[in-house]
């Protein structure tokens, strides 16, 4: 089955965010994307979005938006087989924010056209999925507050940035915030900061703390082996060839409790079948965000709920929305993901 589109857009957007966000060592102040509109003969309004992070992504923002200038014009028709009509664009193959721009927006005019959520469209439409905060990295001043703020908001699960160069001062914190907020669960994120010695020594020392999982510890996680507190592979799954090492080598994942997907680093097809990969072996699934925009950020919730036994999203609302037009994205609900009551994304038309 096909779909005749009428009209097709691109619009870019940027702005600067309330608080820098990110990793330790390379902060996010600002961000920027563009938000593609497809709209067909019945009125349908499909919306994607490619917003690349600088220092994170494999592409740029000029380079997904050139592709997609080149892409958009010829897309008159649309196969409701939405991988076969992406792939019908060679350009798009190694630059997953454009890629997945132009899935999403399929994704979300085909699931429209049959009134039915994205998630359900791509084959499991849960109700709920459990969502963790992230209050900010572990010697932010405020973390404390912050992680009291996000405890009474409901949330069980915090994520907390790590990877600064006193990693004994950053251990001492998480012990006190783990005093004072026994029933949490803890996850770290270090971007990659510590070295492979530094990563194994670490997440032995962390032992006892309530952590649930360091997140790519360091560049080489494949090596790390089994450590007293496990660790989730995230940068380390962008590239495909290395991803599928990964899934193919039971050496490679030894240790490792989760896989960390980010829908914007892999396109949205691709971190889903990453995930349900991950799925069949056992892994834990975390479906998160690049500091993304919202439409970004509601596509990334449809694919937590699109995965069977989804592990506590990293899908709450953050700093990166601050670069787009206020938009409510209905499946951010705090401490939970849950399903919007409209078909599709279930979200606004964001460039009225």
């Amino acid at each position: 089955m096909t779909v005749r589109l009428v009209a097709r857009t691109l619009r870019r957007y940027e702005g600067a965010l309330g608080r820098s966000a990110g990793a330790v060592a390379r902060p996010s102040t600002a961000r920027a994307g563009v938000l593609l509109t497809l709209v067909d003969d019945e009125g349908h309004v499909g919306q994607g979005e490619a917003s690349p992070l600088a220092g994170h992504s494999t592409e740029t923002l000029a380079a997904a938006t050139l592709a997609l200038i080149d892409v958009v014009p010829r897309l008159g028709e649309a196969d409701d087989d939405v991988a076969a009509t992406v792939g019908r664009f060679a350009a798009l193959a190694t630059l997953p924010s454009a890629r997945g721009a132009l899935e999403v927006a399929l994704l979300d005019l085909w699931a429209q056209r049959r009134g039915v959520s994205v998630a359900a469209l791509a084959g499991r439409d849960a109700e709920t999925v459990p969502c963790n905060a992230q209050p900010g990295a572990l010697l932010d001043d405020d973390v404390e507050a912050r992680c009291a703020a996000a405890v009474a908001r409901g949330f069980a699960v915090l994520k907390l940035k790590a990877g600064a160069e006193d990693f004994t001062h950053e251990r001492k914190v998480l012990a006190g915030l783990r005093a004072r907020f026994p029933a949490v669960t803890w996850r770290l994120d270090a971007n990659g900061a510590w070295s492979l010695d530094e990563a194994r020594r670490r997440l032995d020392a962390l032992a006892g703390l309530g952590v649930e999982y360091v997140e790519q510890p360091c560049a080489e996680v494949f090596a790390l082996g089994e450590r007293a507190v496990p660790w989730a592979a995230d940068e380390a799954l962008i590239d495909p060839e290395t991803r599928r090492r990964f899934f193919d080598d039971p050496e490679a994942r030894r240790g490792c409790a989760a896989v960390v997907l980010k829908p914007m680093a892999l396109g949205w097809l691709d971190a889903r079948a990453a995930a349900l990969s991950a799925r069949a072996l056992g892994l834990g699934v975390v479906v998160t965000h690049q500091l993304d925009g919202p439409v970004a950020l509601a596509a990334a919730c449809e694919l937590a709920r699109s995965i069977d036994g989804a592990w506590a999203a990293g899908l709450d609302r953050h700093a990166g929305l601050d670069a787009w037009p206020a938009a409510t994205v209905a499946q951010a609900q705090g401490p939970r993901v849950v399903r919007a009551s409209g078909a599709g994304l279930g979200l606004e038309r964001i460039d009225r």
